[in-house]
């Protein structure tokens, strides 16, 4: 697919974004937990912050991205981020520094990137054919995996030396050179329907609700979304701050803790095309979502400190990027294929409602439990309910079906 100029700048643009979050996702935490001393419970909040914007927003935002064109969303989404994340090494400089700010900085970032992951996804379709989405899919998600396996690293030796503020700076400008690649896309979207003067926004987003959950595999797609993603944030939540103040671990460690899940992004972006022509759709989708969870209990079994506790972090971070690559390939390809385009956006927007929105629920829970009970029982919390969120694919459609494609899948 690389001969495809735009698919190509399309590509590039990505890869930018990826890097840029790959070291916001480190980098943020530790702002507010190196620089600021953030609590747990603090340390929860931004987290919520971060993801109330998918819970807030995020059908609106379908129903946007269905009625406009998408391209500019894209830009405009990532020249906000760029902006956003650019003001912390000024208000650091400043000597203004508070959580307040991060606060306010998560939550606005977090808009942005719900216009941009929705955008996104129901953009790349009008670039590429349908027999080219698992195939484009997968590149695009080794560019991913690419940036989660040095992103982090890039993170925390930039931390070590620059200082967690001033680290936002190279964020900021992936964000910027992402905004200005997707300038030179020259293919043209189709013109947006133009909605019925008598359709309301509420009808809208009512379509595109009925349509995720009356489809069984899309409803089996997001339950189980939304259980491994309250509990994964729930863990996530407090990662960062037991990986400091409890395993001692230095910033710098902690990003090639990190690296695990670029590892494990990379190699299942590689295994996941082949693994759908070999045992098809439905097992490699329940499949991922088993692996992944595989990873929950290495953080809290991470006891001590030093190079073993560094090694569990690193499997635990492994296991979870492979499976969630092969997860995110197979979902978001079915998801391309099967519902129509008109309705992309807006399906696309509640799969992020219900999943992403779990986030910021996810992430309060860890923190009041790591305030209360210990950072520790938040982490075995997390580990569990991502056991749970598997288990709710055995009552789906996925392993009753031996189909090889996403056509052949949804026909059955």
């Amino acid at each position: 697919m690389l001969h495809h100029k735009d698919f190509r700048t399309f590509w590039l643009s990505h890869t930018a974004t990826q890097f840029g979050t790959q070291v916001a996702l480190l980098g943020l935490p530790l702002v507010a937990s190196l620089t600021l001393a953030a609590s747990p419970l603090q340390m929860g909040i931004l987290g919520a912050l971060e993801y109330a914007p998918f819970l807030l927003i995020g059908l609106f935002a379908g129903v946007w991205a269905d009625r406009a064109r998408r391209r500019p969303l894209l830009i405009v989404s990532n020249m906000g981020r760029a902006l956003l994340l650019a003001l912390i090494p000024l208000i650091a400089f400043l000597g203004i520094l508070r959580m307040e700010w991060i606060y306010a900085i998560a939550f606005l970032t977090g808009v942005c990137t719900v216009f941009f992951d929705i955008a996104y996804q129901s953009y790349l379709p009008t670039l590429v054919s349908r027999e080219q989405l698992v195939g484009t899919n997968s590149l695009l998600e080794s560019s991913r995996s690419a940036a989660q396996m040095a992103g982090p690293g890039l993170s925390g030796v930039l931390i070590q030396m620059l200082s967690a503020p001033v680290t936002m700076l190279v964020t900021s400008l992936s964000f910027f050179l992402s905004a200005l690649s997707l300038c030179f896309i020259k293919t043209e979207e189709p013109t947006p329907s133009r909605p019925d003067r008598a359709r309301s926004l509420w009808q809208d987003i009512r379509e595109g609700l009925q349509l995720s959950f009356s489809e069984p595999l899309l409803f089996g797609v997001i339950r189980c979304s939304a259980i491994f993603n309250f509990s994964w944030n729930m863990m996530f939540s407090v990662y960062v701050l037991y990986a400091i103040s409890e395993l001692h671990i230095s910033s710098g460690w902690l990003g090639f803790v990190y690296g695990g899940m670029g590892v494990g992004f990379f190699l299942g972006a590689v295994l996941v095309h082949k693994a759908i022509q070999t045992f098809g759709m439905g097992p490699v989708v329940v499949g991922s979502a088993a692996i992944a969870s595989c990873g929950g209990p290495f953080a809290p079994l991470a006891l001590g400190t030093g190079s073993a506790a560094v090694f569990l972090l690193m499997m635990g971070q492994f296991f979870f990027g492979l499976g969630m690559s092969m997860w995110s390939i197979s979902t978001l390809s079915l998801r391309q294929t099967i519902v129509p385009a008109h309705l992309q956006g807006r399906v696309n927007a509640t799969v992020r409602f219900a999943a992403w929105g779990a986030y910021p629920l996810g992430s309060l829970a860890g923190g009041v439990i790591g305030d209360h009970f210990g950072m520790q029982i938040a982490l075995f919390a997390g580990a569990a309910g991502l056991m749970i969120a598997v288990l709710t694919l055995l009552f789906t459609p996925f392993l009753k079906s031996k189909e090889k494609t996403m056509k052949e899948l949804h026909r059955g």
